[in-house]
């Protein structure tokens, strides 16, 4: 899973870099069948979802204006992925 978010985040910084050449749709599908399989977490990948989508939603006012509603969804999006990555590196494995 950390390496599907890995992946997905790496798209989306290229995205915001040169908005209109990657389609983030790609990235969406694969963030749906993660969150299948999520288990507890279902709910943050729900949230990583809906702020993929924001930002893919944004990309157009991205590259046409540079304005900063849509530097603010892929900024939301960025965060949310750094969150649900950091949700899968810090696993205790201490016993209780």
């Amino acid at each position: 899973m950390k390496e599907v978010l890995q992946r997905v985040k790496e798209k989306l910084e290229q995205s915001f870099d040169q908005p209109g050449a990657y389609d983030l749709d790609q990235c969406l599908r694969e963030l749906e069948q993660l969150k299948e399989t999520a288990g507890d977490k279902q709910q943050m990948m729900e949230d990583v979802i809906r702020a993929v989508t924001h930002a893919k939603n944004a990309q157009a006012q991205l590259a046409n204006a540079g304005d900063e509603s849509a530097t603010n969804a892929f900024a939301e999006a960025y965060r949310a992925l750094d969150q649900a990555i950091e949700s899968y590196s810090n696993v205790d494995n201490d016993p209780v």
